[in-house]
């Protein structure tokens, strides 16, 4: 069984990736992926654009190894056509123990993680949970004093730690959800829409902490936003698919500048133009 390379380069290998889900209540199989090719290099920071159902979310939980995490059979993705490599692991022979390996090493935030909270656990426990799933043996004191330095970045104050998420903010919980993704230390992470549900004037604490991560670790990023301001603090190269295609690729200012795709150029004009600009309750 293949073991994670958590120096590998490139982190992330694909080529000519097909992903389908299963045919269900008497549909057919639906293609979300088709012919992507591209790497990421160990220590770069990506961003995957595309409206949605551009199949962004479904290759991001696909190079995360939690494709087969779906209760339903009929959401769980398939690799249908090409190959993928995560830290050499290949995704197409992805048995449990070696997935086990690589998640240790992939912190993945899926798009409603501020959402699905642990509900009877409090923002303590629910950030000790991934640590406590893996090991019996840490050091607590080490760990809560690196959970109070993340609480400071995102401003909350560690009285929150006692708190439920019921209790808290869509926001809130929304920052204890990307808090909870570095906790096992990622060499990767992938991370959709950190900022989702974030007030704008909380939004970038958010790009703060994962600054902050990536200055402690060199940790490898795939992430996920509409949010521009994210996008020109923290990535280099972007990634824009369409139905499930690759359509643009280039440095995130030089692609939005130069698009030759029609589709690019709209995006790019959307987000300019919206900034992301949600109302969220803080």
């Amino acid at each position: 069984m293949p073991h994670p390379v958590v120096d590998a380069d490139p982190m992330i290998r694909v080529s000519d990736l097909s992903l389908s889900y299963p045919a269900h209540a008497g549909g057919r199989e639906f293609e979300a992926v088709e012919g992507l090719s591209f790497d990421v290099a160990r220590g770069d920071v990506f961003a995957l654009l595309g409206e949605s159902g551009s199949g962004k979310s479904t290759l991001a939980k696909f190079l995360a190894g939690r494709g087969p995490d779906a209760s339903e059979k009929s959401s769980r993705i398939r690799l249908t056509g090409g190959e993928a490599t995560v830290m050499d692991v290949p995704m197409n022979r992805l048995w449990r123990r070696t997935r086990a390996r690589l998640t240790a090493y992939v912190g993945h935030l899926a798009q409603d993680a501020g959402a699905t909270l642990t509900p009877e656990l409090n923002v303590g426990d629910i950030l000790f949970e991934p640590i406590v799933e893996r090991s019996k043996h840490f050091d607590r004191d080490e760990l809560g004093e690196r959970i109070a330095e993340m609480m400071d970045i995102v401003a909350l104050p560690l009285a929150k730690l006692q708190e439920y998420p019921y209790e808290l903010s869509k926001g809130q919980r929304q920052r204890v959800a990307v808090m909870r993704s570095l906790m096992l230390d990622p060499r990767l992470l992938i991370a959709d829409e950190p900022t989702l549900g974030v007030d704008a004037n909380n939004r970038p604490k958010i790009v703060e902490l994962l600054r902050w991560y990536r200055e402690r670790s060199g940790a490898t990023m795939l992430l996920i936003s509409h949010d521009i301001g994210m996008l020109e603090a923290l990535v280099q190269e972007v990634l824009v698919m369409q139905q499930g295609r690759l359509v643009g690729r280039g440095e995130i200012n030089e692609i939005f500048r130069n698009a030759d795709h029609g589709y690019v150029q709209r995006l790019a004009q959307a987000l300019r133009a919206t900034a992301y600009d949600e109302i969220a309750e803080e």
